[in-house]
């Protein structure tokens, strides 16, 4: 592995391991401009998938603690179901009820 290699893995793992920051939150009542540049835009942009983290931050076994978000689909390759659970480092949805473990299952 180079050096420039391990110092790429580095700043990833960093990088992910720090909190994100907090979205600007606007009150009030929406502005004339922000109408109109909505009305322009005909192509509607979607979503761009989550990423993996790396293999040393997934399998690390330090500071994986399960979270409660929004509902999503659960990203363990062999599962296809909901989840309102996450994982607090990766910040991937994972199963974690009776019948699937895939929380677990990910990080192991």
């Amino acid at each position: 592995m180079s050096l420039l290699t391990f110092r790429i893995n580095i700043a990833t793992v960093l990088l992910k391991s720090s909190p994100p920051p907090l979205p600007i939150i606007k009150r009030g009542r929406p502005s004339l401009e922000s109408k109109l540049n909505e009305n322009n835009s005909t192509t509607m942009s979607r979503a761009t998938p989550t990423s993996a983290p790396p293999s040393s931050t997934r399998f690390d076994k330090y500071d994986h603690w399960p979270t409660i978000t929004s509902k999503g689909r659960c990203r363990n390759n062999a599962c296809n179901g909901y989840t309102r659970i996450s994982c607090s480092k990766c910040k991937i949805r994972l199963c974690l009820n009776e019948k699937n473990n895939c929380f677990t299952n990910y990080h192991n």
